[in-house]
Order: C-alpha cells, then sequence, then structure tokens
C-alpha cells in the first residue's frame, strides 16, 4: 500500500507554478517538488493547507494505492493461559519477581 497524491495535476489545473502553491502554504519549492515525486509524505496540517488552497477534499489530493497488497489478517485472540496475569492483577511481590529476572 502506497500513498499516492494528486497535487502535480491540480495544482497545473488551477494555473500554480511550484514556488506559488509554496508559498500559499507555507513550505519551500523542494518541499513541493518531493511531495510531487513522492520522496516526502507531508504532514496531516500541509496536506489539509494544500487541499484547501486548491480547493478540494484532501481524500482528493491523497489516496492509498491499493494495487499489489497483500490481505492482512487480523490478529487472532487468544485466551490467556492459567500461569499469565493481567497487568491489573500484579501484586508488588510479582513485580519484585519480574524485575529480578530481568536484571539476570
Amino acid at each position: 500500500m502506497k500513498l499516492k497524491n494528486s497535487i502535480k495535476e491540480k495544482r497545473q489545473k488551477k494555473s500554480l507554478t511550484q514556488q506559488e502553491l509554496a508559498d500559499l502554504v507555507g513550505v519551500s519549492r523542494q518541499t513541493i517538488i518531493s511531495i510531487e515525486r513522492y520522496r516526502y509524505k507531508p504532514s496531516l496540517e500541509l496536506g489539509l493547507k494544500m487541499a484547501h488552497v486548491l480547493e478540494l477534499d484532501i481524500n482528493k489530493l491523497f489516496y492509498l494505492d491499493l494495487e499489489n497488497i497483500s490481505i492482512i489478517k487480523p490478529i487472532e485472540k487468544t485466551e490467556p493461559t492459567i500461569g499469565s496475569k493481567k497487568f491489573q492483577d500484579f501484586k508488588k511481590k510479582d513485580w519484585e519477581s519480574l524485575w529480578n529476572n530481568l536484571k539476570k
């Protein structure tokens, strides 16, 4: 899964240069170049600024390329074993024992 964008296409439709877009969102021209070439993933704040300037929904500007993704299986929930304890069930002696084992 890869984050893609349509910044270059949308920027050109608005007749904006890379420098003009950079000035409007408060970054350098090099940042816009890097984003357009997929060398840099912008912060959410910067993505929202660019979407606002280009008058687009952020989902139209940034999207995930879902081709060639492997299906991720959910982690199966297992029941605790008899010897396992929940965090809140630990007693002081349990913490001391754990600490002593870690120091070894």
